[in-house]
C-alpha cells in the first residue's frame, strides 16, 4: 500500500468521523472549557516541568503507575509525568526527545537504528530485533514488548508516566530499569476536534489532527492523525549526496462504550509508518579487527566532526521501510460493588526491510545490503482490583505473552581486514525465535495507620525462548567454500561442499550447521515497603525490589556456534527511599530519592576474539555490578504567570567483577569500570512565563537547558569511544487565545551544539552516531 494511499484513506476517515460525531451531537464545546483557554482542567506536566503558568498552585497529576488512578505526590514511588500540553509546546516527538526531557532516562540508537533506552544506569545495549529492553513501554497498560514497537507511539497523548526503579510486580519482567507508560487522549462526552501544523528546518512539515466525541447512547470515540515529512539534513563530506528524509505516517482509533453503569469497553486501534532514511554515520576512528592489510579504510578521510557530516556506501543504498499495527480490548466489570475485573487483549504486528551502511564510509567495510524483519506479539491480562477507597487496596492477575520474530540480513564486507586474507566478502544470517512468558502476580497496600502504609507485591513468571539461527553464504558461493574448507581441516571429517543456502557456523565438533537453542528460566520478582504521610502535603517513603530481566540469544554474524550461546536471565535487588513535599500552599514543590542497585549477571553485547576472523561479536553476562545515586526535582510558582522547574541526577555505576573482551576488542579485568551509557551527572531547568497582551489572549515565552556529563559506549571505556558530556537549550515564543487558537515559535538546540549519542565498532571503522543541529520552526494550531 503506498504511503499516498494510506493517507489519503486516513484522513478521509477524519473528515468523515467530524461530521458524524457533528451530526450526533449538537452540543459544541463551549470556549471556555476548550482545550488551551484559561478555565480548561490543566494538563500533567512533568516533574520538572511544572503547571500551567496561570494557575495559582501547582497540579494535581493523576498517573496510573499502579494500575490504578492515584494522585502522582500520594504514591510512594519515583515517577516522571509529562503532560499533553508540554508534549506539543515543547514539540516532543522522539524517543529521543522523550528521554532529553526526563533526567536519569538516556536513549541511544543501536547499529539495526533499533531504540535503546537506559534508565537510572539499567540498559541492554544490543542491536538484535528481538531482544527484550530492561524498560518496558506499555500503551494504555498494553504492552510494546519490544523497543522499536515504541517508534511513533507519542502523538495524542494525555500524558507520559516514566516509572523508574524495578516495576515487575505489575509491570513484569524486563522492567529492571522502570516502565514507560504512554497514556492516550480519550473520546470525549462532547464534540471536540483540533489540528496543529508545524513546518521547520530542513522543510520539516508536521500536522496533527484529531477529532472525538459521542456517536450513540453510551458510545464516544476519538480519532487522531499525525503526519510528517522533511528533507534530508545529513550530507557526504566525500561527494555530493543527502540523507536524512523524514516520511512518517501515524494513526489511532479509539472507542469507548458504556455498556451498562457497570461494564465497559475500550477499544484502541493503532498503527504506523514509517519510511525515513536510517542515521548515517560519522566515522571517527581506525580499529583493525585482525591481522591483514586493510589500506583502503585506514586511508579513508575521517569525518569532519559537524552535526550533519556523515558518510555511507552509494551503491548499498540507505532505507528503512517499517510499518506497525496494533489492536486492545480492555473490558472493565465491576461484578460486585467495588470490585472490578479487568481484562487487557492486545496484538501488535510489526514488519520492517530495508538497507544500511553501518561503517560510515562508502566503501564496504560492514554494510547490511538488505534485511527484514517481522514481529508478532499477543498478550493477554485478566485481573481483579478493589476500590481506592477502603482501607485495604489489592490486586491480582495473571498474564500471557506470546513472541514471534523473524529477522534475515545480507552483510557486505568485502573492504574488511577480517576477510582480507580469504578472500570472501558477503554473507548472510537469519533466525527464528519464539518467547512464551506466563506470569501470576498479586499487590496490596494496607493502611496501618491514617499516616502509615504497608505494601507488598509478587509475581512469579515462567520463560520459555526457543532459537533457530543460520549464517550461510551472501550468493556468490565463496564464504561457502571457505568454511566446507574450514570444516574439514578442523574436524577432522570428510564434510560435503556447503550450498549457498546452507548453514557455515562450526559447531563445537567444527561440522557445519543450523543452531537450535532453547532457554527456560523461572523467577519471582516481589516489592515491599512503607509510605508514611508526615503531613497532607509530605510523603516519605521506602521500598525494597527484586526484578529480572530475560535471558536472549543474539542475531549475530557468527562463525562458530559458541557465539550463539544465550545470556541467562539478569536480576536488580533495589534498595530506595524518597520524599515528596509540597509547600507555600501548593507553590513548591522538592522530590527527592536515593537509591542503591544490586546487579547481577547484567547482559551485555560484547566481543570475543576468534583465532581466524579477529574480534567477533557475542552476548555475555557480566557477574556482579552496582549502581547508587541520588536524585531531586523541584517545581515553582514564584510570582504570577511564572513557572520554574529544576531536576538533577547523580549515578555512581561500577562492574565489580567481569573479564573479558570489550566491545573494542580489548582482553582485560574490568572491575571497577563504570557501566556504559550511564552519565554521572543529569541536569535539567526549565522557565515559563505567560501574561495577558489583550482580552481573552495570552503571550508566553519558555525555555529548557538540559545537560549530561561525558560517558562511554563500551566497558572499560577508552578515548575513541567516550560520549562527551553536551548541554542543549530548546525555547518557545507564543500566544494562545481562550478561543482555542496558538501560534508559537519553536527552536530546538538553540545553541547548535555538535553532540553524540553513540560510539559502535563496525569491522575496521570507530563511528559516532550524531544528532541533529539547531533546528528552528513555527506552529500554529486550533481547537473547537
Amino acid at each position: 500500500m503506498s504511503s499516498t494511499f494510506f493517507r489519503t484513506v486516513l484522513f478521509a476517515i477524519v473528515t468523515t468521523s467530524v461530521g458524524v460525531i457533528s451530526a450526533a451531537n449538537a452540543q459544541k464545546v463551549s470556549p471556555d472549557t476548550a482545550p488551551g483557554s484559561a478555565n480548561a482542567s490543566p494538563s500533567p506536566q512533568s516533574t520538572g516541568h511544572v503547571t500551567a503558568a496561570d494557575s495559582s498552585v501547582l497540579e494535581e497529576i493523576t498517573v496510573t503507575a499502579q494500575k490504578r488512578e492515584e494522585n502522582i505526590n500520594k504514591v510512594g514511588l519515583t515517577i516522571a509525568a509529562i503532560g499533553a500540553s508540554t508534549l506539543q509546546e515543547q514539540n516532543i516527538q522522539s524517543l529521543a526527545d522523550i528521554a532529553q526531557a526526563v533526567p536519569g532516562l538516556s536513549y541511544t540508537n543501536s547499529a539495526n537504528n533499533t531504540p535503546v533506552y537506559t534508565l537510572r544506569g539499567v540498559g541492554f545495549y544490543d542491536t538484535s530485533l528481538g531482544s527484550y529492553p530492561t524498560t518496558s513501554i506499555y500503551l494504555d497498560q498494553a504492552p510494546l514488548p519490544f523497543p522499536v514497537q515504541s517508534a511513533l507511539t507519542a502523538f495524542d497523548l494525555e500524558r507520559i508516566e516514566v516509572l523508574k526503579g524495578p516495576q515487575g510486580t505489575l509491570f513484569g519482567q524486563n522492567s529492571t530499569g522502570g516502565a514507560i507508560n504512554y497514556i492516550a487522549r480519550k473520546p470525549t462526552n462532547e464534540f471536540s476536534a483540533g489540528a496543529v501544523a508545524s513546518y521547520g528546518t530542513f522543510n520539516d512539515f508536521i500536522e496533527d489532527a484529531y477529532v472525538s466525541g459521542p456517536i450513540g447512547d453510551g458510545v464516544r470515540v476519538r480519532l487522531a492523525l499525525r503526519d510528517e515529512n522533511s528533507g534530508a539534513w545529513q550530507y557526504s563530506y566525500t561527494r555530493n549526496d543527502t540523507n536524512g528524509r523524514t516520511h512518517q505516517l501515524a494513526g489511532r482509533l479509539l472507542v469507548d462504550w458504556d455498556a451498562t453503569s457497570t461494564l465497559k469497553f475500550q477499544l484502541n486501534v493503532n498503527g504506523w509508518q514509517d519510511k525515513s532514511d536510517p542515521l548515517a554515520l560519522q566515522y571517527v576512528a581506525f580499529n583493525q579487527q585482525a591481522i591483514s592489510n586493510a589500506p583502503a579504510v585506514e586511508a579513508y578521510p575521517r569525518s569532519p566532526l559537524t552535526s550533519r557530516a556523515a558518510d555511507w556506501s552509494p551503491d548499498n543504498g540507505m532505507f528503512i521501510h517499517r510499518n506497525l499495527n496494533q489492536t486492545v480490548l480492555r473490558a472493565d466489570w465491576e461484578f460486585v460493588p467495588d470490585i472490578t475485573l479487568t481484562s487487557i487483549t492486545s496484538y501488535v504486528g510489526f514488519n520492517e526491510r530495508g538497507a544500511l551502511d553501518q561503517d560510515g564510509i562508502a566503501l564496504s567495510d560492514l554494510d547490511l545490503r538488505y534485511f527484514s524483519g517481522d514481529i508478532h506479539s499477543f498478550a493477554q491480562e485478566v485481573r481483579l482490583a478493589n476500590a481506592n477507597t477502603g482501607r485495604f487496596r489489592s490486586t491480582i492477575g495473571a498474564n500471557f505473552s506470546s513472541d514471534t520474530v523473524s529477522y534475515d540480513e545480507n552483510i557486505v564486507y568485502a573492504n574488511s581486514s577480517a576477510t582480507g586474507n580469504y578472500g570472501i566478502h558477503t554473507s548472510e544470517n537469519y533466525s527464528n525465535q519464539h518467547m512464551t512468558n506466563i506470569a501470576g502476580f498479586a499487590s496490596g497496600e494496607y493502611d496501618i495507620l491514617s499516616s502509615l502504609t504497608a505494601k507488598a507485591g509478587v509475581r512469579y513468571t515462567e520463560a520459555r525462548r526457543s532459537a533457530t539461527i543460520c549464517n550461510h553464504d551472501g550468493g556468490d558461493g565463496l564464504t561457502a567454500a571457505l568454511f566446507t574448507v574450514f570444516a574439514g581441516a578442523l574436524s577432522g571429517q570428510s564434510v560435503a561442499p556447503l550450498g549457498i543456502n546452507d548453514c557455515f557456523a562450526l559447531n563445537a565438533q567444527f561440522l557445519p550447521g543450523t543452531y537450535y537453542g532453547k532457554l527456560t528460566e523461572d523467577n519471582v520478582s516481589w516489592r515491599t515497603g512503607l509510605d508514611y504521610r508526615a503531613t497532607d502535603h509530605v510523603l516519605l517513603y521506602v521500598n525494597v525490589a527484586k526484578g529480572f530481566k530475560a535471558g536472549t540469544f543474539g542475531n549475530l554474524n557468527a562463525s562458530s556456534q559458541v557465539q550463539y550461546v544465550p545470556a541467562v536471565q539478569e536480576s536488580i535487588l533495589s534498595y530506595e527511599g524518597g520524599a515528596k513535599a509540597q509547600f507555600l500552599d501548593r507553590r513548591l514543590s522538592i522530590n527527592g530519592a536515593l537509591f542503591y542497585m544490586d546487579y547481577t549477571n547484567k547482559q551485555l553485547r560484547s566481543k570475543r576474539i576468534d583465532p581466524t576472523f579477529g574480534i567477533i561479536d557475542v552476548i555475555v553476562n557480566i557477574p556482579k555490578s552496582h549502581i547508587q545515586g541520588a536524585e531531586v526535582e523541584i517545581n515553582a510558582l514564584p510570582a504570577r504567570g511564572l513557572s520554574v522547574g529544576l531536576a538533577a541526577t547523580y549515578i555512581d555505576s561500577k562492574i565489580d567483577q567481569y573479564s573479558g573482551v570489550n566491545a573494542g576488542g580489548l582482553v582485560a579485568n574490568f572491575a571497577g569500570s563504570a557501566i556504559p551509557f550511564t552519565p554521572s551527572q543529569q541536569y535539567g531547568g526549565n522557565a515559563r512565563y505567560e501574561y495577558p497582551v489583550m482580552q481573552g489572549i495570552s503571550a508566553f515565552i519558555s525555555a529548557q537547558l538540559t545537560y549530561r556529563s561525558k560517558t562511554n559506549a563500551i566497558v572499560g571505556g577508552t578515548a575513541d569511544y567516550n560520549i562527551d558530556a553536551y548541554g542543549l537549550l530548546d525555547a518557545q515564543l507564543g500566544l494562545a487565545s481562550q478561543s482555542g487558537w496558538k501560534a508559537m515559535l519553536w527552536g530546538k538546540n538553540i545553541t547548535n551544539r555538535y553532540y553524540w549519542t553513540n560510539v559502535v565498532a563496525g569491522q575496521d571503522t570507530i563511528d559516532r552516531y550524531s544528532e541533529k543541529p539547531a533546528t528552528f520552526g513555527v506552529s500554529v494550531g486550533y481547537t473547537f
